[in-house]
């Protein structure tokens, strides 16, 4: 059986493939983790066939039953590498992360029935690109505005801003 920290894992990393499948777009799965967990691809139609674009969208995927809900944010704590690996500038692809808020007894994450698969609760999106530097060794909070759902409109709105090298 799967640790649980594992099953929290998969669990984030099939909610942004559903994300991206209704999106059009495609997924690559790292076999290595070198600090983004997700690539989503931008799919076009080209010649009567379908292509990637080559705009591309990196993620690094968390879940955590943890989080905590503050008015307009939602509060993560996070391993500092993490961070520092997303608050890079430096980088070819931007990258987000996105963190699955779950229930806090796993009974409770997920329900599948004929008529539906659910999965509680709601994952959400950031940008850490420039953030400043921080004096933390094992973990710093960030604060996520709950605005930032991630779902298929914030994802469309997300590529766009891919395409158009807008900051994200």
């Amino acid at each position: 059986m799967l640790i649980k920290t594992h099953r929290q894992e998969s669990l984030s990393r099939t909610y942004i493939q559903a994300v991206a499948a209704r999106c059009g777009m495609s997924c690559s799965f790292r076999e290595f983790d070198y600090g983004i967990d997700v690539t989503l691809h931008e799919i076009t139609r080209r010649n009567n066939r379908y292509v990637e674009t080559g705009f591309n969208l990196d993620i690094q995927a968390k879940s955590t039953v943890n989080a905590h809900f503050e008015g307009e944010h939602v509060r993560y704590d996070m391993e500092v590498k993490t961070y520092e690996d997303l608050r890079d500038p430096a980088v070819g692809t931007p990258r987000i992360l996105v963190m699955l808020a779950l229930p806090t007894h796993e009974n409770n994450w997920t329900e599948m029935t004929e008529e539906q698969l659910l999965i509680r609760k709601c994952a959400y999106w950031m940008s850490l690109r420039g953030l400043g530097e921080t004096m933390n060794e094992e973990t710093i909070r960030v604060s996520i505005p709950r605005a930032n759902a991630f779902n298929v409109e914030s994802l469309q709105t997300l590529m766009h801003r891919v395409r158009t090298g807008e900051d994200l």
